[in-house]
This record gives C-alpha cells, structure tokens and sequence, in this order.
C-alpha cells in the first residue's frame, strides 16, 4: 500500500516514513509543495498526509488538487495550526482527518489503520491474504509464501500483487499499474508484461489472467482451485 507524506521538517518526515516502512508500507515523502503538486498529478497513492504550513504551494492547496484528482482517497492533515479557521478550511477542502501536532507516532498510526479500514476497505489487523493454491500474501511483510516457504518479489511485484490483492476478482487495466507500480513514468509497454509474466510464473498458472486489449485481473481461491 502507498502512502504520500508532505512533511517540511526533516525529523519529523523521517521519523514517520520509518515508521511507514517499518509497517510494510511504500512510502514517497517530500519537504515542499512544489514537489508534491507534481506527485498528486502524476502518481497514484493510496493514502496521503499533509502538513499546511510548508514552502511553495501549502497543505490546503495540495488537498485542493488531491481531491480534484481523487474524491475519495483518504487525506490526513497533521499541523501546528490549531485555529479553527485552519481547522474549517481543511475539512471543508475535504479532509478526513485533521491530527494536532504535537501528536504521538503511533496516535497517526491508529487513524492511518482506521481510515484504511473505512474508506478503503482493507483491514490491517488481517495481515495474511489466502490466495488459494497454498499461496497466501502478507500484507504488512509484503512477503509471499507457498506452503511456509517464502517467494522473492521485487520491490515492483509487490506492488503489483498488492494492486491485485486490492482489486481482487476485478480487472485491473494497464493505466492502473502504470499508475500506481511506475508512478506514470515513461516505460515501455513490453517491461510491464514482462514483470506481469515474472509474477504469474511465481503464482500457479490461471491465477492471474490477460483481460485482452484491457488488462488483468487475479482470480480469487474461490474460483482459481
């Protein structure tokens, strides 16, 4: 799962992305707004978590954009800004949650944990994900196991599992993995199939399928036996 952190204190930012990629998370920080309008216009993410008050375009702008962009992506907003001018603005911008600074590592945690279970539907308590065939993925490792035995992905096979897992039995389209495993970096088409194929040679055959002219789509255990 990918997480966007806008954080213009180094500690601070580097505190909470450790935390993040502690916990299995694929992280992309940075420390202004310029750099962060140009990852909500060109990659897709999972979660975000802004600060206001930080160079170039600030938190609020950021949250206008990220919602032009994606209406209902969860957005974080942590800040010192304790007015409730600031506070009003940010969730009538479309906020989720608004965390005051100071706050404890593990307070963003748990609001972390509880939007990814309301607004995205996925339950970080469940860490192991059956995928039938004796595979079965842990989402907070992000390791793959067939029968206790572990199966070595690449940073980018981990996303595209997770990107599957999160879509279960739905087709996922050649836009949605350039998107969200290459951040819509320029690629040639031939390297996603063959990271596709890479990935289908490590799960049984059948499980993950070609949707012609669309994309793919990973068949459930219910389905794939």
């Amino acid at each position: 799962m990918k997480i966007f952190l806008l954080e213009d204190d180094f500690s601070l930012n580097r505190l909470i992305t450790n935390a993040l990629d502690d916990r299995g998370f694929f992280v992309t920080s940075v420390k202004d707004g310029y750099e962060a309008m140009t990852q909500v216009l060109n990659s897709k993410f999972d979660l975000y978590i802004l600060d206001i008050n930080v160079p170039g375009f600030n938190g609020h702008e950021v949250l206008e954009q990220i919602r032009k962009e994606h209406e209902k992506l969860p957005v974080i907003i942590v800040s010192a800004q304790l007015d409730i001018d600031n506070i009003s603005k940010a969730y009538d911008l479309g906020c989720n949650d608004y965390l005051k600074k100071p706050f404890e590592l593990e307070e963003l945690m748990l609001h972390i944990k509880y939007h990814i279970k309301t607004v995205l539907q996925n339950d970080l308590d469940k860490d192991i994900v059956e995928l039938g065939n004796g595979f079965k993925f842990n989402m907070k490792e992000q390791n793959l196991y067939k029968h206790e035995h572990e199966i070595v992905l690449t940073s980018k096979e981990k996303l595209l599992l997770t990107l599957f897992i999160n879509n279960l039995d739905k087709t996922v389209t050649s836009e949605m993995i350039h998107e969200y495993v290459w951040d819509n970096k320029e690629m040639e088409s031939v390297s996603m199939r063959s990271m596709i194929h890479k990935l289908q040679k490590k799960l049984k055959s059948g499980m993950i399928v070609n949707i012609r002219g669309v994309g793919y789509k990973l068949i459930s255990n219910k389905i794939c036996r």
